[in-house]
């Protein structure tokens, strides 16, 4: 899967760029609080400023991102199998994209995109590129001033309920480094036929609240289990301690969202028949 990756870049920068040379960017902290927001899981409200403090990390990126004037382009394909690829990409806070989708295969598609909540209820007004035939490519620009999380979707009938959907990872000073219930941090995990996880070992803040997309790369069907490491491998799934995408075909994408609140160690795993046996798990360490 290809993935598009943005350059963070202060304003300034964004005018003075002229190359695509490698530029790092140190992230502002977050602010110093947010409203606490209750969550199911969570035994007391969690906010940004309730989580222990995170070192501001550093990202190392290598071009500049759109502007207005001079949006970035990013190629999408939208296919038969009813998969977008790329179908998590990341974005400078405030850039400007034109995203080129070109349908691969018969069906007719349709590209919207806005915040997750609208482009994944379908909302009316929701910016979107409408009947992309076949062998076709349509454009939409976008801009994101917001701090996420925005969505893609297509909603022909039967294709988002098939899985045609992705995400917009939103980096920059502006974006909390650390998840909320009101505003989880979004980590992406690829899944294999090698049966691996990439990233095999995420770092989380404890108290934080993760959703983790995860797209399968390969052919084999393969699930995703998280929470409390001995539950996890062996495979006690209830649904709260306990959390599982299944059942993910090749090329698509499920989503579970977690709040570690615990004391840990917590894991994820697929148990699909003989994978986690072949050593198809990973860790979750709580550090920055």
């Amino acid at each position: 899967m290809n993935r598009a990756v943005i350059v963070i870049v202060a304003a300034v920068a964004l005018v003075g760029a002229c190359s695509t040379a490698a530029v790092v960017v140190t992230p502002a902290p977050s602010p110093a609080a947010t409203p606490s927001v209750a969550a199911p899981q969570v035994a007391s409200p969690v906010t940004s400023a309730s989580l222990a403090p995170t070192p501001a990390p550093t990202t190392r990126l290598d071009f500049v991102p759109g502007t207005k004037a001079n949006p970035r382009i990013v190629k999408v394909t939208a296919d038969d199998q009813l998969t977008f690829s790329p179908n998590v990409i990341t974005v400078a806070q405030g850039e400007t994209v034109s995203f080129a989708v070109t349908n691969s295969g018969k069906a007719a598609h349709e590209f919207m995109l806005g915040p997750a909540a609208d482009a994944i209820a379908d909302k009316e007004g929701t910016p979107e590129i409408a009947d992309i035939l076949a062998g076709t490519t349509k454009t939409l620009t976008f801009t994101f001033d917001g701090t996420g999380p925005y969505a893609l979707a297509c909603h022909e009938p039967g294709h988002f309920e098939a899985g045609m959907f992705g995400y917009i990872v939103v980096v920059g000073p502006g974006v909390p480094p650390v998840g909320t219930v009101a505003q989880p941090r979004l980590v992406e995990v690829d899944m294999s036929d090698e049966l691996k996880f990439a990233p095999s070992n995420i770092s989380v803040a404890k108290g934080e609240t993760v959703t983790f997309l995860v797209t399968n790369l390969g052919t084999a069907v393969h699930e995703f289990a998280i929470g409390p490491a001995a539950m996890v491998d062996a495979d006690e799934i209830d649904g709260t301690i306990v959390k599982e995408a299944d059942e993910i075909g090749g090329g698509h994408m499920k989503t579970v969202t977690y709040t570690f609140d615990g004391s840990g160690p917590y894991g994820f795993a697929c148990h699909e028949t003989g994978h986690f046996e072949a050593g198809m798990k990973g860790t979750i360490t709580f550090g920055g």
